[in-house]
């Protein structure tokens, strides 16, 4: 049995969650299938032995030739709003890790004092390689330049904070 086949026989989706289809052990049906794992903040359950990422499993659900399980293949599954628990499947897209990775949170030093030249400097991380986009008197430049290339190069994933 695939795990598209289990998640079908498993679970239902409504209000962006799994939930149960039957009530293993003492389980509160009335709540989502999992818990919220405090170290990452992703609602997690458990199949058979083996922990997944809710999100992962609904795209799944909605996404049959998509595979959780194939290595080969990026598995990366972005939460467009970069709520982790927002499970919408609207919410969830493919990406891979450096896209995940645009989206995941403020960006960090794009923008910084460059002692040297006296002026501030842009730099944007993209598949682990730095992009210059140059040196400025005035921040407020510098920032604007900033967001212009994590547009170019993040695309839909660009994330301004």
């Amino acid at each position: 049995m695939s795990i598209y086949d289990t998640i079908i026989d498993l679970f239902e989706y409504r209000d962006n969650d799994l939930y149960w289809k039957e009530q293993p052990g003492s389980i509160d049906m009335s709540k989502p299938a999992g818990h919220i794992d405090n170290s990452r903040g992703y609602r997690v359950i458990w199949i058979k032995g083996k922990k997944y990422r809710a999100h992962r499993l609904i795209y799944q659900m909605f996404n049959e030739q998509w595979d959780i399980t194939d290595s080969s293949q990026d598995n990366s599954i972005d939460h467009a709003d970069r709520d982790k628990l927002n499970n919408s499947i609207d919410n969830l897209r493919v990406a891979t890790q450096s896209q995940n990775i645009a989206n995941s949170g403020k960006p960090k030093n794009n923008v910084y004092w460059d002692k040297r030249a006296g002026k501030w400097q842009v730099m944007v991380m993209l598949n682990k390689k730095s992009h210059f986009g140059g040196r400025f008197v005035n921040k407020e430049e510098a920032i604007a330049k900033a967001t212009k290339m994590r547009e170019e190069l993040h695309g839909e994933f660009a994330n301004h904070g």
